[in-house]
């Protein structure tokens, strides 16, 4: 299950991040990486990023839908 398929509300684990080199770097940059537990906060319409909290470090963070993607998590 992927970050795009989470509900509003809802908490999960990120057990990995898929993609090439620098996907991984740009996800890990913005201040996820495994083993973060992540609260979905917000999906905007129409194809638009979606809000994230981290809650292992409390930063929030916006990220676009493809991205998102990449992003394989695991509900709590």
């Amino acid at each position: 299950m992927s970050l795009l398929d989470l509900p509003i509300g809802s908490r999960a684990r990120v057990m990995d991040i898929y993609g090439g080199t620098n996907s991984i770097r740009r996800i890990m940059a913005m201040g996820l990486k495994k083993g973060d537990e992540v609260e979905v906060l917000y999906k905007a319409v129409f194809g638009g990023p979606i809000l994230v909290k981290n809650l292992s470090n409390g930063s929030q963070i916006a990220i676009g839908r493809g991205m998102a993607g990449k992003i394989i998590v695991s509900p709590l």
